[in-house]
Order: structure tokens, then C-alpha cells, then sequence
């Protein structure tokens, strides 16, 4: 849409990611969305698993992508007839390749001798891809996808959220190592990388962590920060 020659803003498509986002935040990206799921299924693998709390800062090329590969690339690099490629879907996103093009080249010859570099280039993302999600946890979520950028901006005004109850919480810990998107949940319950898997949720000893719904479920934090 950000690449046609005749740009018009969309506000259906805009509008169902914001309401999603206020509605839900980052539990999109918990429980909806195919390719979390699958990279949950590879890290089921049984193997050496690797911890990524020291590769924090890379949680914000998935902004960068975003904003260059999602929205600036395509209405700035354009063709004769003003259309701009969608970036981030031909020359990123493993997804395309893995859904579609190899099931359509497997039952179809001629779209097997039509694939070239661009195929071959996705195969690796997507080969890359899942490697690593055997080894670490959910990396395109983390530090590619410009969806789950977008609806980790949401978290924090998000209707669902996680709430801590300072007055049962005693302080130990469990919540945070349990916690796979590496997040700091007494200090930073609905920080932008919590995908609302509630892992700390079944963790906590005394059961000091919910789940809110509501215009007040941020206010959790706060509780905290009083005490």
C-alpha cells in the first residue's frame, strides 16, 4: 500500500492495527501470529539453547526496519510509474518463502524453473531463521519483525497488560528468569518486549503477577514504584 503509484492512506488496514494493538499489544505476537508459533516449535528441539539478555540492544533493528524497509523504502524508491517494491516482504521476510513459494514450487514445475537469486537470498534468511530459533528464542520476533515493533510501541497503552502486586511480591526473582523475551517484569511488567505469554504469571511463588484488562492495567507499575 506505502509503495502504490496512487498512495492513499489506508485507513482500514492502519485502523485494524491500532485496535488490535490497544486492544491486545504485544499478545498478537504471543499467541496469533504462525511464524512465533513455529520458531516456539523449533525451540522445542532438544539441543544446547543459548540465552540472549546480552544481545539487548539488537531489539531495535526491528524499528529500524520498520521505519526504512516498510514505510520510507517504498514511497522513496520508486519506478517510471511512481511504484515502490514492498521491501521488507520481497527481500526480508522468511515467511513468503516458507508458505508460499516453496509449496508452489513443489507442485509446480514452472514456477521451480522461474526461481532465481531473490529465492535463493529468502532461502537463506529463512534457513538462517530457523537455526537460530532452535538456539535462541524467538529471534525474528525480537529483533526483525516490524510488526511486532509496532505493537511493542502499543504495549504500553494496551487494555491487556500484566499487573505485580507489590504487596505480595517478596522480591525473588523467578518471574525475570523465566522470562524468554528477557524482560525485567517487577521493574518493566508491560515493557515493550512482553508478549503476554504469562510464563512469569505461572512462575511467581505467591502469586503477586495477573493479568489486567482495562484503562488501569499500567498502573501496576505504579504500585511498585511507591513501595
Amino acid at each position: 500500500m506505502v509503495g502504490s503509484s496512487k498512495f492513499n492512506f489506508s485507513y482500514y488496514v492502519t485502523g485494524t492495527l491500532i485496535l488490535l494493538g490497544v486492544l491486545l499489544g504485544r499478545f498478537v505476537c504471543g499467541f496469533l501470529c504462525p511464524f512465533g508459533w513455529l520458531q516456539e516449535l523449533l525451540h522445542k528441539i532438544p539441543g544446547k539453547k543459548l540465552s540472549t539478555k546480552k544481545l539487548k540492544p539488537l531489539t531495535y533493528i526491528k524499528y529500524v526496519v520498520l521505519l526504512f524497509a516498510v514505510v520510507l523504502l517504498p514511497v522513496l524508491v520508486v519506478n517510471d510509474v511512481g511504484m515502490g517494491d514492498p521491501f521488507f516482504c520481497k527481500y526480508i521476510c522468511p515467511q513468503g518463502v516458507l508458505e508460499g513459494a516453496i509449496p508452489l514450487a513443489i507442485a509446480n514445475a514452472g514456477i521451480r524453473s522461474a526461481l532465481g537469486q531473490l529465492f535463493t537470498w529468502k532461502l537463506v534468511v529463512l534457513i538462517a531463521v530457523v537455526v537460530l530459533s532452535v538456539l535462541l528464542y524467538r529471534p525474528f520476533c525480537k529483533w526483525i519483525c516490524p510488526l511486532g515493533a509496532f505493537y511493542a510501541l502499543m504495549n504500553k497503552v494496551s487494555l491487556l497488560g500484566i499487573q505485580v502486586d507489590a504487596c505480595k511480591c517478596v522480591s525473588c526473582g523467578k518471574c525475570s528468569r523465566v522470562c524468554q523475551m528477557d524482560v525485567d517484569v517487577v521493574r518493566a511488567p508491560n515493557h515493550a518486549e512482553c508478549i503476554r505469554c504469562g510464563k512469569c504469571i505461572g512462575a511467581c511463588p505467591v502469586d503477586a503477577i495477573s493479568y489486567r484488562y482495562g484503562p488501569g492495567c499500567v498502573g501496576g507499575k505504579a504500585s511498585l514504584d511507591r513501595r
